[in-house]
């Protein structure tokens, strides 16, 4: 939502931008391109001129709220105070510095508070400007009671398998996340960011403001999402599990929606047609190609970095498919393999309308047990390592004469005689010697180049190819949250 004339400036020269960039790639057409790179060249336009529709509509909308009347305006719940004071300030006319001349505050307290939607105002703030804007109560409004608690509310949804901590940093906009440890008499009074946090989580879990706000347990619809097959140690990380998995498929179903324009391709499950398309359009097995390829194939790849929880997972929903990668690592190779993984779930049942893989640790008794999960792995290393996957494992035995303690050396001296890269044959490695339980990853990782990060590549393409003006604003914002870095 377009909130001022700054940024209604700033969004007119983005939609120039992307009419530009779009008149310059109309001057090649795509029929003068071949292979993947055609596919590549249609899936960018398409998705510049979903953001240039997009951008259009908040320009439009922003217009339109201009010539508004604003006698129109009225409230009648909380819920829909922050958005209606934002509208009728637009309506009105007034400028935001021109609002806080009315209220006696500075113009950079009203622009705080109308980034974060208000989140950070009192009930009383929140009244006070009303009546400035003329904004009529159609029945008087109160902060609920439950207000007055925050603490519960955070063990009540702790209880649920939501940790506060995880709140904070996905569920609530970094204006409004530093809250401190003990309650305080800002706390009481501040519903506006109550009902923005129990908005978000509400609209993730199913769950009411009502509901999170109430004394009954919180239950988790697991099911929706599709069910956990492997096991934890305890009722409480079960919670915690059922939980994320609930929060990446609803993430998950926001890729898609932003992504209605991908094609629709038929992906192998042979190895060798995968490795061969890749190199035909990129000339290299790398983990931006392969993700490019994933790309252009019609499946949008979703990366994740919170910790704990699932190791990976694909969705396919009336046959759309989307691959959730949830990785800390920096490692490429660790990367490129679980997205080649996921990948052949997706090949190897192309005939499902409907599809659910939530893949554990590949050091979990489930994974290294599967049939299916040893062929995905086995499909990926040998995407990787042109067919010689098994070959080049048992050079490495060899090299270390059958000691496991001897392979940290024998790796790096096959992997250089026989020109393949270190990392991605000691992540096949610590695959092989998984299935023989035996737990190598620490090994492996010590082995990995780290010169880039996988996960900062991911979320560029998906911020370059997903509309997110196709999402309302709750979710466009939960997906931002998903995708912030460390660093944000």
């Amino acid at each position: 939502m377009i909130k001022n004339e700054r940024q209604y400036r700033i969004t007119r020269a983005q939609m120039q931008n992307f009419e530009q960039a779009l008149e310059d790639m109309n001057r090649t057409p795509i029929g003068q391109i071949k292979g993947v790179e055609a596919d590549l060249r249609r899936l960018e336009m398409d998705a510049l001129s979903g953001q240039l529709q997009d951008l259009r509509a908040e320009l439009r909308a922003y217009e339109a709220l201009r010539s508004a009347d604003q006698s129109a305006f009225a409230i009648e719940s909380l819920e829909e105070l922050p958005r209606t004071l934002i509208k009728a300030r637009i309506a009105s006319g007034l400028t935001q510095r021109e609002l806080a001349e009315r209220l006696g505050l500075k113009e950079q307290q009203i622009q705080r508070y109308e980034a974060s939607d208000y989140q950070t105002a009192s009930l009383a703030r929140l009244l006070e400007i009303a009546r400035a804007l003329g904004i009529k109560e159609r029945k008087r409004i109160t902060a609920p009671k439950s207000a007055i608690a925050l603490q519960s509310i955070f063990k009540r949804l702790e209880s649920a398998g939501l940790e506060r901590a995880f709140i904070e940093k996905r569920f609530i906009a970094p204006q409004s996340a530093s809250l401190g440890t003990e309650r305080t008499e800002d706390d009481v009074d501040r519903p506006g960011f109550v009902y923005a946090m129990t908005e978000n989580i509400g609209r993730v879990f199913g769950w009411s403001a009502d509901e999170i706000l109430g004394h009954v347990p919180l239950e988790l619809n697991v099911a929706a999402a599709g069910e956990v097959s492997f096991k934890l140690p305890s009722r409480v990380e079960a919670r915690r599990l059922n939980a994320y998995v609930l929060y990446a498929h609803y993430l998950a179903l926001l890729v898609l929606e932003g992504t209605p324009e991908l094609p629709r391709v038929q992906i192998p499950a042979d190895y060798d047609e995968v490795r061969k398309a890749i190199l035909s359009g990129h000339g290299q097995i790398s983990c931006e190609s392969v993700l490019r390829y994933v790309w252009a194939s019609g499946v949008p790849v979703l990366p994740l970095r919170d910790p704990g929880a699932f190791h990976g997972a694909c969705w396919r929903v009336e046959g759309r498919n989307v691959i959730v990668l949830k990785q800390r690592t920096r490692s490429q190779a660790r990367w490129l393999f679980d997205l080649l993984h996921e990948l052949w779930h997706v090949a190897g049942k192309g005939e499902q309308a409907n599809l659910s893989v939530i893949e554990a640790s590949p050091t979990s008794p489930e994974r290294r047990s599967s049939p299916e999960e040893e062929e995905a792995s086995r499909f990926a290393g040998d995407v990787i390592l042109a067919g010689r996957a098994e070959e080049l494992a048992e050079l490495c035995v060899k090299e270390a004469q059958g000691r496991v303690e001897w392979l940290k050396r024998a790796v790096p001296r096959v992997a250089h005689r026989e020109n393949v890269a270190v990392d991605s044959l000691a992540n096949y490695i610590a695959f092989r010697l998984s299935l023989q339980d035996i737990n190598w990853w620490g090994a492996a990782e010590n082995l990995q180049a780290i010169d880039s990060d996988p996960w900062s590549v991911s979320r560029d393409l998906l911020l370059k190819n997903c509309s997110f003006g196709r999402l309302n604003d709750t979710d466009r914002n939960l997906l931002m949250l998903a995708l912030a870095g460390e660093e944000d």
